[in-house]
This record gives structure tokens, sequence and C-alpha cells, in this order.
């Protein structure tokens, strides 16, 4: 048993690392590790935190040993608060079960049947805008994502209640998940009201599907839910039914609609790219509404989808609890604690990626595949808890800002903006960009056929 001191980050009296972890936390993140390696703590007013990272970490991570961590202990009260379960506050043989239910609806040999009503809810969104229109990006691509999902997946209109379901969510993660605010949030008038009508749209939603009648032929995923059975036979509970309805809009949204916004800025900000990808994206839609296969061709859009999941991970760094004490890197680290696995150092290495702060769609052409290297690329996670949806995520992401240039081909407004982002504020719960607004140029009508 290895008896070292895990080293600690240089600070201030007080306030520790409070300033770069406000001011640039992944640039942080990355420099702490090349100077301490991958373990290390950090330092905020009244808690010390410990860090895993860097490729050791994801390795380590990605390897089926003893299980080392749980998530149950670490979304405790993100769930309590949300009386649910999802797959990703499991452990063992419950979260495989989970998992395999999430497989059928999230595994990315579905995504042909998703993509008309992905491109249908695009285009209910954009229906009244007009030429010269202004638009945040943020709350624009929660929008677009979230209608998305509703259409695609549980056939309905969420246009009434997409807001609720942000908010509900949202300020549970910060408040009872990431400890960003205050859990005072939760006592609050609009969070109350936001949970209220999201558990009401849901249960109204499930209540509704039960009295029309459920389809078994080409269901959905609610009439799925609601017709089938664990591998004992048993039926899926109403919490159960309830957890699988709501985790669609935690699980999907989130991560599709934060991501796509930084991808829409890359790809109007550097002229090259935007011509590359607008090459490809006219060639998808020269016949219409694009399929799938279609979609799988936009090679350069790919990449760009893939380069910004490095620069702008959703998960760069994750909480866990450690159930059972190892070792690691020489030191010893305890069971019965929280740390934090920041996935995305690897992200920002020059030893894989060159110049790794440069947006460089052509790391992952055939002939430098930087993001194969072991341990390189995180994006999603690593270990039995990596996203289940990842890929059909890209292909929701590539949809969403292919159909966008393709249908509005819009530009940055005020042209000479500079990305600004936020991680785990008051604002938004993970990395979000702020102040980012488009302007639509043009309209292209697009219908798509009834299936």
């Amino acid at each position: 048993m290895t008896k070292k001191e895990i080293p600690i980050a240089k600070g201030l009296p007080l306030i520790g690392n409070t300033i770069p972890l406000i001011k640039n936390p992944y640039q942080f993140f990355v420099k702490t590790y090349q100077q301490l390696g991958p373990l290390y703590k950090v330092c905020v007013p009244g808690r010390v935190l410990t860090i895993l990272g860097g490729p050791e970490a994801n390795i380590f991570l990605s390897q089926k040993k003893i299980d080392y961590f749980s998530n149950y202990k670490t979304y405790a009260d993100f769930v309590q608060e949300l009386d649910v379960n999802f797959a990703v506050n499991l452990d063992g043989e419950e979260h495989r079960r989970y998992r395999k239910i999430n497989e059928l609806f999230y595994s990315p040999n579905k995504a042909d049947k998703y993509v008309n009503s992905m491109i249908q809810a695009i285009i209910d969104v954009s229906k009244n805008w007009h030429i010269g229109q202004r638009l945040a990006v943020d709350d624009l691509m929660r929008r677009v994502t979230s209608t998305q999902v509703a259409l695609a997946f549980l056939n309905c209109d969420v246009s009434d209640y997409y807001q609720d379901i942000y908010v509900y969510l949202d300020t549970a993660i910060k408040a009872a998940l990431f400890g960003v605010t205050s859990k005072r949030e939760l006592k609050k008038i609009k969070y109350i009201k936001a949970k209220n009508r999201t558990i009401s749209f849901i249960n109204n939603l499930i209540e509704e599907r039960k009295k029309r009648g459920i389809k078994t032929e080409n269901p959905d995923m609610l009439d799925t839910l609601l017709i089938m059975a664990h591998d004992d036979g048993q039926a899926l509970t109403e919490k159960e039914i309830f957890s699988f309805t709501l985790g669609l809009f935690f699980a999907v949204p989130g991560t599709a609609a934060k991501t796509a916004s930084f991808l829409m800025y890359e790809i109007l900000k550097n002229p090259e790219l935007h011509e590359k990808v607008m090459t490809e994206v006219d060639a998808a839609f020269a016949k219409g509404i694009p399929n799938l296969e279609n979609i799988k061709n936009m090679k350069v859009l790919r990449w760009a989808v893939m380069e910004t999941l490095r620069m702008y991970p959703a998960a760069f760094i994750l909480p866990r609890y450690v159930k059972n004490p190892f070792d690691f890197a020489g030191y010893r680290v305890e069971s019965g604690q929280l740390i934090y696995i920041a996935l995305g150092i690897s992200h920002f290495l020059p030893q894989f990626y060159p110049e790794p702060y440069t947006f460089d769609v052509e790391r992952y052409t055939p002939l430098r595949q930087e993001h194969k290297q072991p341990g390189a690329f995180a994006p999603f996670s690593f270990g039995e808890h990596t996203c289940t949806g990842a890929r059909l995520a890209e292909i929701q992401m590539m949809l969403i800002v292919a159909t966008l240039l393709y249908i509005v081909n819009p530009e940055i407004d005020p042209p000479n903006y500079t990305l600004k982002t936020t991680l785990f504020s008051k604002k938004s719960a993970g990395l979000t960009a702020v102040d980012f607004y488009i302007k639509t140029r043009s309209r292209n009508p697009l219908v798509v056929s009834a299936q």
C-alpha cells in the first residue's frame, strides 16, 4: 500500500484555486495535470477536491477490473429530488437492466427511424422565422432538441412545456447534483411551477396514450415502454415508465443542444470550413429531405462534430464516489470519498493534438486519426457508464446544423462576435455559449413526406 501524499495545486490563502477555476477551468485542470501528474487536489473555499485526469485516468476508467466507483451515491440527491431512476445513477445489475432498455431507443441502428421526425421538428420551430431575424443560439438549440426528441421518440408536441422541462432539470442539476447553486433554488416558485408542469405533462402523456390505445405496429418509445417487460416477465412499473420518459429529456437535449451551439459557431466563424460543409449540405439536400446515408456521407461535418466534442466536451469532468480503495500513479485513493474524473484533460494535450486549442477538423482524417490514441478522446465518458446514445447524439447534431444551414443560411450576429462561455454557472449547468446570436439570411423551404 502506498502512503505518498497526493499533491495539492498551488493557490491563494482562503480562496485556494477559485480564480483560475472560474476564469478558465479547462486550462487550469490541464496545466495542473502537466505540473503534478494524473492525480492531484485543488482547493476552493470550504472544500478540497481530488482530481483524477489525463489519458492514464481514461484508460484506468475503461478497464473492466474491480468496480472502484459508484454512481449511486454521486447522483443520490439529484434522483431523489426528481423521484426517478436513470441508468446514470445506477450500478451493477440494475444499471445493466436500465441500459439494456435504453439501447432499444438510443442505439445508432435506430437513427434511420428518427431522421424525418428530427428534420420536421426543425421545420416546425423555424416556420415563422423571417429573413434577418436574430436568434439566441442557446435557447434555439434547446427548443430544437426538445422538439426533436418529443416528436421522434414520443410522437408529441412539447412546445408549451420545453421551457418548464429545461428549468426543472437544469435547476435540479445545479442545486442537487453539482452544488453550484443553493438548494434553496428548489423551493422557489419558478422551480416548483416548472416541476409541477413537467410532471403533469409526462403523466398526462402516459395516461392519454393508455386511453388512445398502444400501437404494436411501429411503436414509439412510450408505446414500447407500456407493453414491454423485464427479463423476469414483470411489466415496467409506473415509476420506471415515468423515469425513462423524463430521462429522454435529461439525456438527449442537454448535450446535443450545447454541443450544436458550439458546432454552429465554429462552422460560421471559419469561412473555409463553412464552404466545405455547405458543399456537403447542398449535396445532401439536393433531392429534398436527406436520408441517413446522405447524413453519414457528410464527412467534413462529422469531423467538425468530433472536433467540437473534443474542444467543448459536455463531460469534461464527472463526479464519482469511491466505493473500493485503489492505488493509482503511486498514490492511495481511499474509499468513502467523492472524486472528480477529468476526462477532458486529454483533449488538450499537445502529445495527442498538436496546437490543442486550435479548431482543426483535419485531425480526424484517415491520415491523422489523432483521437484514436489510447485515452486521447473521451467526450462521452469511458467504461460501463459510457453514454448509450453517443453515436445517435452525433447524428442529431449533424442533422440540426445541416438543416439550419440549408434552410436559413445563418450568419453570426454581430459578425465580429468572439465566443464566450460559462461552466456550471447560475445561468446554466455545463459548458454553455453566452450571448451567441445568429441572423437568418434566406429561406429554403423543406417538406417532410409522411412516413
